[in-house]
């Protein structure tokens, strides 16, 4: 008799399909996430991010709507469920997708519930995956789960989902609330997080993700450093970072948004307002755009002048008191608050005023060049 991988029994066709739903949609939920989380796919992927994004919200509906279903359409009286293949699911699920709200709708939530968030809905999803590896091995080869309070069987009664639902429910608000963010660091003390850099000082913020469409950074030399200022200006410049550093310093705090959905609160920058390069280098009265450039020669952004001149946009040298880190964009990047972080150029070594406006890198692939989040 040819052996069947995954047998549902008696189950209704409704329910069989709903398990396949499940699983294929929780995968496809995965591969999707994990292409906006890891950065070399976010850059090989950049041009596909936004359908990947659109995708990713759209099974993450349908998965929330799907555990729903017992509440719906009743389960067979005379078919008894097994509590941890129906707890974990539902309550895992719920608490998941409830955490990736923030995510999506980020003008709902504040950056600090946003930041907590992100890491949550990861790192649940990442544990609902693999209890579905093992709930799919001991299916697939006919294990028996061992006798516990957890893998009893027991009879399909509604208030049993809805109370699965509701702890789901509760848990995920917990884990976007701030307060859950200090488990989060406790975890990294006892045993650090993939992803998190631990040399990090104390009170200066770590992003979850640092991106560079070269997959290297760009090796700098302080010493050698030149920032060129030209275009259409009377007077170009060369500035060395001394120079730099001697023109009148800003600080902002503001928080850093990244399009995959990610923040970070209240971070401090350091650094020059664009005012005072346009007092320095005189732009022509055509000179409507700004072009950054990356030292990684490949890299560029572009602003209005308008928008390059507002208050809170600098090009920052530090970030929370400290020199900024390699990653964080040494030794001078644009900071720019209301716009989503990929306009934040990093490594800047030349400004160019122009007449027109330059496609940047993440422009050339689809991405607005107007990014206000």
């Amino acid at each position: 008799m040819k052996k069947k991988w995954f047998p549902h029994g008696k189950w209704p066709q409704f329910y069989v399909m709903l398990h396949y739903y499940t699983i294929v949609s929780f995968i496809g939920l995965l591969i999707t996430g994990l292409a906006l989380y890891l950065p070399f796919l976010h850059v090989a992927l950049i041009r596909y991010l936004s359908i990947l994004y659109d995708i990713h919200i759209l099974l993450g509906i349908l998965f929330f709507l799907s555990l729903f279903s017992p509440l719906i359409l009743r389960l067979p009286r005379t078919k008894h469920i097994r509590i941890i293949d129906w707890f974990m699911p539902i309550a895992f699920g719920m608490a998941i997708v409830l955490a990736g709200m923030p995510l999506w709708q980020i003008t709902w939530f504040s950056a600090d519930w946003r930041e907590t968030a992100f890491s949550w809905h990861g790192n649940l999803a990442y544990f609902l995956g693999f209890w579905f590896i093992v709930h799919g091995v001991f299916k697939a080869f006919g294990f028996k789960y061992p006798e516990t309070q957890a893998t009893k069987k027991m009879d399909p009664e509604r208030r049993r989902f809805i109370k699965w639902g509701v702890t789901g429910l509760v848990g995920g608000v917990l884990a976007m609330t701030p307060f859950s963010q200090l488990f989060l660091q406790q975890g990294n003390r006892l045993g650090g997080t993939p992803g998190v850099n631990t040399s990090v000082a104390t009170g200066v913020h770590d992003f979850p993700e640092y991106f560079t469409v070269t997959n290297s950074y760009p090796k700098v030399r302080i010493d050698k450093y030149q920032l060129q200022v030209d275009g259409l200006v009377a007077a170009p410049a060369s500035l060395s970072f001394e120079q730099l550093a001697a023109l009148p310093v800003t600080t902002e705090t503001k928080d850093f948004q990244c399009v995959t959905g990610w923040a970070v609160p209240n971070v401090r920058w350091e650094g020059i307002h664009l005012k005072e390069l346009v007092q320095l280098v005189k732009p022509a009265p055509d000179a409507a755009f700004v072009t950054f450039y990356s030292a990684d020669g490949v890299y560029t952004e572009s602003l209005t002048l308008q928008e390059a001149l507002e208050a809170d946009v600098l090009l920052a040298f530090k970030m929370d008191g400290q020199s900024l880190r390699v990653e964080q964009g040494y030794p001078l990047r644009l900071v720019v608050p209301r716009m989503y972080g990929y306009k934040s150029i990093k490594w800047v070594n030349r400004v160019e005023f122009a007449r027109t406006r330059v496609q940047g890198y993440w422009e050339q692939r689809g991405y607005p060049a107007e990014a206000a989040f």
